[in-house]
């Protein structure tokens, strides 16, 4: 499906303009040089046999730290002292231990975003796991099943937004791509003030502004007037309601913003792949990697069919493996086309210049919309019948943002949305319903589900502003408690978010 700029902006649900970034880089991760009938299959039936790893311990501490983006020092909530938590690599069939030492002054939690872990691990306070209190150590322990791209942090109030998140990747134990080189890519938005997005002093102050105009400078002068005209105000100003937005002014490749880091490196002729990783609080990213194609591979770790694509939308939450060809030397962007933004830079070994290659970009250009992309049967993952209705059916409808600072589900606000009761086993599909001025990439935990009719395997769906329209399947084969949930962050703690009950 080819679509214009406008037309992406229209679907991923505004333009952002932004101030204080600049030029390109990444350097928190090293490039990791590497040797060289479609089913709808979900849910999580690992075969044991296949599961016989070692145990893999790290440690992770929280703290609050002061921190550089390149914007200048504040002080952050990191894990292990670093603007990005650190990488866990594990192999597909390792027992993963992680061993957190919480030295914040509050509570908090480690979600495994993605991975169908056992309930207990899960992350989420008292579901049924109480969070780690100041002070304590806790050991996640689960089996790394199945291999992908994934990423951890908290689930408690908007930590996220304070800077604690990481990548996850549980590699295959046979690596069929062939790539001679890899790279992970965080990406995050930030408000560089300390405490970061719960503490900036900025707020979006009229969600119907900030989902025609996003955050940074223009972003917040159309909010201002928007807000003045309407008379609304911040409710965390009024000293009730939820917390909205802040306006970031800075957002970072592996905790690096682009002005001052160092470019990545790859070689002519040599096959890459990026996996990518929105870990950011509110902001949907429309990547371009200037000069070149690529190749979607992976959409939240699952394996797609090859998808090419000028122009990878990513909502908070979802993760893409991409891969392209180093066959077009010199110094290139990889840049938001929705802000025209500078993300990073690719630099081909050789290539002095500093000067940026200017790009190409089509008028009408190639995206991963989803109704393209075809999920591959997997080892372990039990196939979903295409045909036939779903034992239950939820019709989920999602708004506020208008005249409010909550958002809701069915109208209503969690604590008091409803609760989907499933059977273990039983098949369940979600349509949601959009009436929102912005979109939400949607997070069911402990499963996977399908997207449309191409198994197109997810645990994150962005759901279109203005009207957008999508539906999920999925068998609710993980017993628990689960939750769900916008996981544009200040969405889910002003309600939007419901518990699935499994079993």
């Amino acid at each position: 499906m080819n679509i214009t700029r406008r037309e992406f902006l229209k679907v991923t649900g505004g333009l952002v303009t932004l101030s204080a970034l600049g030029g390109g880089g990444l350097s928190a991760y090293q490039g990791v040089a590497l040797a060289r009938n479609t089913l709808m299959p979900t849910g999580s039936n690992p075969d044991p046999a296949r599961l016989a790893g070692p145990v893999r311990e790290f440690k992770l501490t929280t703290a609050v730290t002061p921190i550089d983006l390149g914007t200048g020092e504040f002080k952050a909530w990191t894990y292990n002292g670093r603007p990005v938590g650190p990488e866990l690599r594990v192999t597909e069939g390792d027992t993963l231990r992680v061993v957190v030492t919480n030295n914040l002054l509050e509570p908090t939690t480690i979600h495994w975003h993605g991975v169908p872990v056992p309930n207990t691990m899960d992350g989420v306070p008292d579901m049924p796991q109480p969070a780690i209190q100041p002070g304590e150590i806790f050991s996640y322990e689960f089996k790394a099943w199945p291999s992908g791209t994934y990423l951890y942090h908290p689930h408690v109030g908007h930590q996220l937004d304070r800077g604690l998140v990481g990548p996850l990747i549980i590699e295959p134990k046979r690596e069929p791509g062939n790539y001679d080189r890899e790279y992970v890519l965080m990406l995050d938005d930030w408000a560089t003030v300390d405490g970061g997005g719960p503490d900036s002093p900025e707020r979006v102050t009229d969600h119907m502004g900030h989902g025609m105009m996003g955050g940074g400078m223009m972003g917040g002068m159309m909010n201002g007037m928007m807000g003045g005209m309407m008379g609304q105000q911040p409710a965390a100003a009024a000293g009730s309601g939820p917390l909205l937005e802040p306006v970031y002014d800075a957002f970072s490749v592996n905790g690096q913003v682009a002005a001052t880091a160092t470019p990545f490196t790859v070689k002519q002729g040599e096959k890459v792949r990026l996996r990518l990783i929105n870990g950011g609080a509110t902001t949907v990213f429309g990547l371009r990697l200037a000069g070149h194609t690529l190749t979607v591979t992976h959409a939240d770790g699952r394996p797609t069919e090859p998808l090419a694509v000028d122009v990878l939308r990513i909502g908070m939450g979802e993760r893409y493996d991409v891969e392209f060809t180093a066959d077009n030397p010199g110094r290139w962007q990889l840049y938001d086309i929705i802000s025209s933004m500078p993300l990073t830079t690719v630099l081909y070994q050789g290539v002095n210049s500093t000067q940026y290659s200017g790009d190409n970009l089509a008028q009408n250009f190639r995206w991963n919309d989803y109704s393209l992309l075809a999920g591959l049967p997997e080892e372990g993952l039990s196939p979903l019948s295409a045909s036939g209705p779903a034992d239950e059916t939820f019709d989920l409808v999602l708004s506020g943002g208008m005249m409010s600072a909550y958002w809701t589900i069915n109208d209503r606000i969690y604590p008091d949305t409803e609760t989907i009761v499933a059977a273990l086993g039983q098949r369940v599909r979600f349509n949601y319903f959009n009436q929102s001025p912005m979109p939400h990439p949607m997070h069911l935990h402990g499963h996977f589900f399908t997207v449309g009719s191409r198994g197109l395997r997810k645990d994150t769906v962005l759901v279109d502003a203005h009207m957008g329209q999508a539906s999920i399947e999925f068998v609710a084969d993980n017993p628990g408690m689960w939750m769900h949930h916008c996981h544009n962050i200040y969405h889910a703690e002003a309600g939007m978010m419901q518990v699935v009950q499994v079993g």
